[in-house]
Order: structure tokens, then C-alpha cells, then sequence
């Protein structure tokens, strides 16, 4: 299956109804190449953040390697981002949105991670990764 047709495949499926920022998802998607090495750290990052966060979130801070932690979720997030101001700069997606330090970039940017990692799973689950 080809690139193009994988995606739609992701899209058409149930799992993308949970999508929170599924138009930039899908621009970022027809912008950058699924096979590049761009969009595997791209989804490869996403994927790593959302599990960390996950485990903070659940264990909370008392748990041992917590600081730990902590700083792979922030460089997880700062990869994101600089992979995101690349596109923006190769002019293959708008991120401006994204990468400042305001609190709705940084809503926005974590909705993203949480659709990345949901599509980085699902590619796995489909052997396309």
C-alpha cells in the first residue's frame, strides 16, 4: 500500500474520530512524506512524549525517576518543535501556531502530539513503521 492510500486508510478509520487536531494533522500529512525521516521523529517523538506524560500523570511525582522523567518529556517536546520549525521553514507546513510560548500554541502543540502518537500507533498496528 502506498503512502497516500495509508494515510487515507488512517483517516477513514474510527480510530481518527478521536483526532483533536485533525486538519493540521492532515495537512502535515499531505505536506511531508510518511517515509521521511522528518515525519518518523516527527511521530516517533509524539509517540515517546504522550507515554511519558502518561506515566507522570498517573504516577505522579513521588515516583521514583520522576525528575527524570520530566526532562525526556520537556526534550521530547523541544525535538517536536524544532521538527516543526523545520517544516515551517521548508515551507512544507504553517506551525507558527505551534511553536510559541503562548498558551494556546502550547494546547494546540499538545492536542498535536496526542493525534502524532495516535497515528504513529496506528502505523505500527498496520506494519507501515
Amino acid at each position: 500500500m502506498d503512502s497516500a492510500t495509508l494515510i487515507n486508510t488512517f483517516f477513514a478509520s474510527p480510530e481518527s474520530n478521536t483526532l483533536k487536531e485533525n486538519e493540521l494533522l492532515r495537512t502535515i500529512t499531505e505536506n511531508v512524506p510518511i517515509d521521511s525521516p522528518m515525519f518518523y521523529d516527527l511521530t516517533f517523538h509524539a509517540a515517546f512524549a504522550k507515554r511519558i506524560f502518561d506515566i507522570i500523570k498517573r504516577e505522579g511525582p513521588h515516583t521514583l525517576g520522576f525528575e527524570r522523567m520530566q526532562q525526556s518529556f520537556t526534550e521530547s517536546v523541544e525535538k517536536i518543535r524544532q521538527i516543526l520549525m523545520r517544516f515551517e521553514a521548508e515551507n512544507l507546513v504553517k506551525t507558527t501556531e505551534l511553536t510559541s510560548a503562548t498558551p494556546e500554541a502550547r494546547t494546540k502543540l499538545s492536542r498535536l502530539i496526542e493525534d502524532l502518537a495516535q497515528l504513529k500507533n496506528w502505523l505500527v498496528s498496520h506494519d507501515a513503521m
